[in-house]
């Protein structure tokens, strides 16, 4: 990761190259990924990560949009991860709204990528941790991760960020009901975006009364946007800017212990895999309990 392609080398066409190889490799897992990613994490980085969820059709790529001038007036430089774990349905990395986002005209100063889970949602987390930290590595000041604001892959994937945002619309309802819990509790700021919509009034009373249930004592705040047309969007940046600012710089150190913890699962995985590969006798207990304790026993006496 010698070559930045953060603030001061995002012009670098080579280097945003090799930065998009990187996290082809990390998105195909294996070896090669824990070592991309080791690599990076001995560089020093500093980057802020800001994590953007919420239902479909909530506005979040719009918003991102309009929040991005913003951003790269205050960092120089941003990149944005698209993951959309709803691959292994659709068939491809790309929802239709972030075909539809045209980064072009911030020149070479936004890095884009959209991640794709396909097909292997446990592992979406951990490639995601470690583009992070390769983007991280690379200068990028800020990092924004979008997903879908449904299950509880995206709820892992939004644990990487340092803050998060939570967008909803006027009316949301049952889509925002179902997911409540994990949410609000993920939240540290709430957007009720395309705010020119009835119902803006009922959906802030509901959504305030609902923060105002969380163990603690400053409630996240409530923002409306209407994304399309900028309105709202300096208001919430100056917030999101705040909390990003007064964010713990701990989220660095536990995206590297999870990567140590992964590259040391991986390596018990592959001996234990070579362990059953072996010409050793099979075990002989009469259940499957017993011959699951005689493997692990044998695994253990080889590895001594």
């Amino acid at each position: 990761m010698s070559d930045s392609a953060g603030a001061g080398g995002v012009d670098d066409f080579t280097a945003r190259r090799t930065l998009a190889k990187s996290i082809s490799a990390i998105e195909s897992g294996g070896p090669e990924a824990l070592a991309i990613e080791q690599t990076a994490l001995e560089q020093p980085g500093s980057a802020h990560v800001l994590g953007i969820t919420g239902p479909p059709g909530a506005g979040k790529s719009s918003l991102i949009s309009a929040l991005l001038p913003h951003a790269l007036a205050h960092y120089g430089s941003v990149a944005v991860l698209a993951v959309d774990p709803s691959s292994s349905v659709t068939g491809g990395a790309l929802l239709g709204d972030r075909v539809r986002m045209d980064y072009r005209h911030f020149d070479q100063k936004v890095f884009f990528r959209s991640m794709a889970s396909r097909g292997h949602q446990g592992g979406i987390a951990a490639a995601t941790r470690a583009s992070v930290n390769v983007l991280d590595a690379a200068g990028w000041s800020l990092v924004i991760i979008e997903t879908l604001g449904i299950g509880q892959v995206e709820l892992d994937v939004m644990a990487l960020a340092d803050r998060v945002a939570v967008v909803l619309n006027p009316g949301w309802g049952d889509s925002f009901q179902a997911n409540k819990a994990g949410l609000t509790e993920q939240g540290d700021a709430f957007v009720l975006n395309k705010a020119d919509r009835p119902g803006l009034e009922q959906a802030t009373i509901l959504l305030e009364q609902s923060l105002q249930c969380l163990p603690t004592a400053d409630p996240p705040s409530v923002f409306p946007t209407v994304a399309t047309d900028g309105e709202g969007v300096p208001e919430l940046w100056q917030a999101l800017a705040r909390l990003l600012q007064d964010a713990p710089r701990a989220q660095r150190s536990r995206r590297r212990s999870a990567a140590v913890w992964e590259g040391a699962r991986n390596q018990l995985l592959q001996d234990f895999d070579a362990f059953l590969a072996s010409p050793d006798p099979p075990t002989k207990a009469d259940s499957p309990s017993e011959n699951a304790a005689d493997l692990l026993q044998r695994f253990y006496q080889r590895q001594d």
